[in-house]
């Protein structure tokens, strides 16, 4: 495990095959119309590989899931651009944007984003339809069985617990394979064995696939099964840790918290 101070902010952005990133990226929000404006981001820049696995940390209002946000194009920044596949995100429609994040990029966030009307099985496919694909039946019934609910195929969202509402997620981004997988505390509503065998489903998925994936996170054992883990706080990032323990993580989120 190594910690590193994060160098000058541009340095990362540079590189050239990085399937996720961020160019200088500010990101301000207003209350009201005459209100001072609120700095979330301040001019944040990073490059995430493809076939890794990064968790974004900081203290509460660091930034981490602002910027999670822009990187996916779910919010769009003040200054500077995300880039996903080489393509900026704002030089796309809304239409556009929403059916590259179709073919391309999956999420895992702790709301589950399932539709409640419709069965387990059609929350999974739902994506690689409306991309225009047809999933193979028997990889979704695998898919189900991979993440243990091959007995909930045809229940409602309503009718599961929230740990079976979030294996469907993570099941949807089996069928779907993105090349790019964002996840907002993916486990933080989960309890400790249930969060576990999220994590681990979801990380194995990633290195199965070779795909990018960027979560956002407050767990230093969640921190701990990623590749690299990026530092935040007041918008900035402070330092970054590779290939980190939960113990190492801990530390240097007490530092953080405690410096000026």
């Amino acid at each position: 495990m190594s910690v590193q101070p994060h160098p000058a902010q541009h340095a990362s952005a540079s590189a050239p095959a990085a399937p996720v990133v961020a160019d200088q990226v500010a990101k301000e929000y207003r209350h009201s119309p005459r209100a001072q404006p609120t700095p979330a981001l301040r001019g944040v820049s990073l490059a995430f590989a493809s076939g890794s696995i990064n968790a974004l940390m900081g203290p509460s209002g660091s930034g981490k899931s602002t910027l999670l946000y822009c990187l996916a194009g779910l919010e769009a920044p003040s200054a500077g651009r995300c880039s996903l596949l080489g393509q900026p995100v704002a030089a796309l429609g809304r239409a556009q944007l929403a059916k590259f994040r179709r073919r391309h990029v999956g999420f895992v966030f702790q709301s589950y984003n399932l539709v409640p009307s419709i069965s387990a099985y059609e929350n999974i496919v739902l994506p690689s339809r409306l991309a225009g694909r047809k999933p193979d039946p028997a990889v979704v019934r695998a898919a189900l069985e991979r993440v243990g609910l091959a007995d909930k195929a045809d229940e409602l969202p309503g009718r599961l617990s929230g740990g079976q509402q979030q294996r469907v997620a993570i099941a949807r981004v089996i069928v779907s394979q993105p090349d790019i997988v964002f996840a907002d505390e993916p486990t933080g509503a989960l309890d400790t064995a249930t969060g576990d065998a999220v994590l681990q489903l979801m990380c194995g998925q990633a290195r199965e696939r070779g795909q990018c994936v960027v979560m956002a996170t407050h767990d230093p054992s969640v921190a701990a099964r990623c590749d690299r883990v990026v530092l935040l706080k007041d918008g900035l990032v402070h330092a970054e840790l590779r290939a980190p323990d939960a113990d190492a993580v801990a530390v240097a989120l007490n530092r953080l918290r405690g410096s000026q």
